[in-house]
């Protein structure tokens, strides 16, 4: 069948503004995992900024293996190879540069405002619409490569999310009553991605963080984190300087919660 004309090549390179991300750019018609080919390419000696950008996956996965339903025609999943100096420790804050470039991509293709649901999802309404999954190979202290992979659901219609899912994830077309333009959305996120990476590789934490706080939906909110055996419920304080999640125990104390060994299981209102 080929490459669906939404998500042509030429046509998401010739609106390309970017200095790094997206360049270049692979896009092809069936992979199991973008992540997967991302890693495999960084081992190869890869550029920074490839992208690979996929009309369906049949492996495609979100933290801690869960599987991430792909189905073609409908979505947006590509993964970006990214060579950064910084440490290992500011790594999760990649993830959370990710969260902002696809926000400001939805916002602007979209008209649409999802926030942040840390440690790595975005919701519209509530409902997760997209998810990013970031993988590292390090040695002796230092990031080697990553790839940064984002799931988004974009033209979805309820028969194209699984049925276990639809109480809690929606898709851009759900939510606007509109077909998004996938080229569209493709360019703006890696042209969006290019500034937020340059901002990270400037050093500028302090405004990631900011923007992470303005654009979070958990933040003064009460949570369950998860953290293998152990459940307990606190109260979202502050992002970390290095983007972990500072939780407020019931006896006062702070906890730090790492992306890498928790999950945030539910989102109370106040």
């Amino acid at each position: 069948m080929g490459i669906p004309p939404d998500l042509d090549p030429a046509k998401i390179r010739a609106a390309l503004q970017s200095r790094l991300i997206g360049r270049p750019l692979e896009v092809v018609e069936e992979i199991g995992s973008t992540n997967d080919a991302v890693l495999a390419a960084g081992r190869s000696g890869a550029p920074e900024g490839l992208a690979v950008l996929a009309d369906r996956q049949t492996a495609g996965r979100g933290r801690r293996g869960r599987a991430w339903a792909s189905p073609p025609g409908v979505g947006l999943y590509t993964s970006v190879l990214l060579r950064p100096e910084q440490p290992p420790a500011l790594v999760p804050l990649l993830t959370l540069v990710a969260g902002l470039a696809v926000a400001e991509a939805i916002r602007e293709v979209a008209g649409l405002d999802p926030l942040l649901k840390w440690p790595n999802d975005l919701l519209l309404d509530g409902r997760k619409v997209a998810g990013i999954l970031t993988e590292m190979a390090s040695v002796d202290a230092r990031v080697v490569y990553l790839a940064v992979g984002i799931g988004i659901n974009v033209n979805h219609g309820a028969r194209d999310l699984p049925e276990d899912l639809l109480p809690v994830a929606t898709s851009l077309h759900l939510a606007s009553g509109r077909t998004i333009p996938r080229c569209d959305l493709a360019a703006a996120l890696y042209n969006s991605m290019d500034r937020w990476y340059q901002v990270f590789r400037e050093g500028q934490t302090e405004t990631i963080l900011a923007h992470g706080r303005q654009r979070s939906a958990i933040l003064g909110q009460s949570v369950d984190v998860l953290a293998g055996e152990e459940r307990w419920r606190g109260l979202a304080m502050d992002l970390d300087a290095d983007g972990a999640l500072l939780v407020r125990e019931k006896d006062g104390g702070v906890r730090r919660v790492l992306a890498g060994d928790v999950s945030i299981q539910q989102v109370l209102t106040r």
